[in-house]
């Protein structure tokens, strides 16, 4: 059976060609937790999704399990001129469709005196490119359905927010990405090329094997296929090859390759093949008797933040703070908690990992408000390590996640299974079963997290400064 193409396979291309490839032809399956496939490309869990598109006064739902009688039934819908589409399916050989909502519009089509757009429910309040991918597939398959194409995209945000963009201008860049992914269903084996979206595919081991066993220079953190291709045009294939370079000859020899870049690059090849870090430049830390170290547990599936584990530390003295909601309603409860603790350390350095926590924090700020000690505080004091670490130190390491550095410290989480994806469906499992040692485990995982935060910028201070 021909391999199908959906909505998920452009997410999969753009994180990792290879995903494809071996969904298509690996002899065993790899077979996934349904809530995992469910938090691809930033989708919502399906109690979700209702509440979104509460507020419509129209809804047909398509019930059918089979995507072939899923089909049918959306066509009916669609022939019936039905407002709204819940969870619609549009096939076409071996396209397969699944837009969250299939919204009528005015205009002629085969369908009489209207036509359907498609829009996806996504917990980002941004678009992505992926989104952009999806939403031209949609528009493609319904072209061929209705015979009019629509000439927008749609993504509907937690808050009802709809985000639209026009598909012409991406036309090109999705026709030439399809031919690809048709390619690769087909038989053509992608060239290994390791990127951190790589570890989002249940495939990430095979990747990362390729990738060692060639010495290939994906391996280097964040590097740009274009950055690799220009080396291998100059001759310089390896991790081995681009370890032995001088800087100068490089620069000779990849011209256009911006020299900063191939010093970094050079380093880092070095690092990885000697198993050692590089200092590249000093790095400070703010003095105070009390830091705290920050880490955000969420379920996106349901776009609800429900944990704010903070680690104070006093010189040797540590406790743990975990500000907990159990739903939605509680989150406003949970924030105000933590914005009390804030004020009571307005001095204190907030330290967190990524951008993650920042961005949860401006928001609630702006859901819930805060007061000007603890929003003077939060925009004074919150310090992002890997901001600061990432010019200032070269890891032997092809990603710089908390857990490969932190592992690479030395630091080890209590659960065997700790990640953010399992710490997904554990909350799931907690919210079905109200298991307390299941509840447990997310808050040890979570309080594992600050104090690797708490374990990195230690070492920083020593080692960087």
């Amino acid at each position: 059976m021909f391999a199908r193409v959906t909505e998920k396979t452009f997410y999969q291309y753009l994180k990792c060609p290879n995903w494809i490839y071996f969904d298509a032809h690996a002899l065993e399956k790899n077979v996934r937790e349904p809530l995992m496939e469910q938090l691809i490309d930033d989708g919502l869990i399906e109690e979700k999704q209702r509440e979104i598109i509460s507020d419509r006064q129209e809804i047909a739902e398509v019930t059918a399990e089979d995507p072939e009688e899923a089909f049918r039934q959306t066509l009916a819908f669609m022939r019936e001129g039905r407002q709204t589409i819940f969870h619609g399916v549009l096939i076409d050989k071996h396209w397969i469709g699944h837009p969250d909502v299939l919204e009528k519009v005015e205009g002629k089509s085969t369908l009489r005196d209207f036509y359907y757009v498609a829009a996806d429910l996504k917990r980002s309040r941004f678009l992505r490119d992926e989104f952009k991918f999806q939403g031209s597939f949609y528009a493609d398959l319904l072209e061929r359905i209705q015979k009019v194409k629509p000439q927008m995209g749609y993504v509907i945000t937690p808050d009802r927010t709809v985000l639209k963009y026009p598909l012409a201008p991406f036309v090109g860049e999705y026709e030439l990405t399809l031919s690809e992914i048709e390619k690769i269903i087909a038989g053509k084996k992608p060239a290994h090329f390791v990127t951190t979206g790589c570890k989002q595919s249940p495939w990430f081991s095979s990747c990362v094997g390729e990738s060692q066993t060639c010495d290939d220079i994906s391996q280097l953190n964040r590097v740009w296929r274009q950055e690799v291709h220009l080396l291998e045009q100059a001759g310089v294939k390896t991790i081995a090859q681009l370890a032995a370079s001088s800087v100068a000859d490089l620069k000779r020899r990849a011209p256009l390759v911006h020299p900063d870049r191939l010093e970094i690059m050079r380093d880092q090849a070095v690092a990885i093949k000697e198993h050692r870090h590089i200092i590249r430049r000093a790095m400070a830390f703010p003095e105070s008797p009390v830091e705290l170290f920050f880490d955000i547990e969420s379920d996106p599936l349901r776009d609800f933040d429900y944990l704010f584990g903070l680690l104070a530390v006093e010189g040797k003295k540590e406790s743990y703070h975990p500000f907990f909601a159990a739903s939605p309603a509680q989150e406003k409860d949970m924030w105000e908690e933590f914005v009390g603790f804030i004020e009571r350390h307005t001095d204190a350095p907030i330290y967190h990992y990524g951008w993650f926590e920042k961005e949860v924090v401006w928001r609630f700020m702006s859901r819930y408000g805060i007061s000007a000690a603890a929003k003077e505080a939060l925009e004074r004091n919150l310090i992002d390590v890997l901001e600061r670490l990432r010019p200032a130190v070269i890891l032997p390491l092809s990603f710089y996640s908390l857990k490969d550095i932190a592992a690479y410290l030395g630091f080890h989480w209590r659960a065997d299974d700790a990640s953010g994806a399992n710490s997904v469906l554990w909350f799931e499992e907690w919210l079905k079963k109200k298991d307390q040692k299941r509840l447990q485990k997310i808050l040890e995982y979570n309080e594992d997290d600050v104090r690797a935060t708490a374990v990195l910028k230690q070492w920083l201070a020593q080692n960087a400064c």
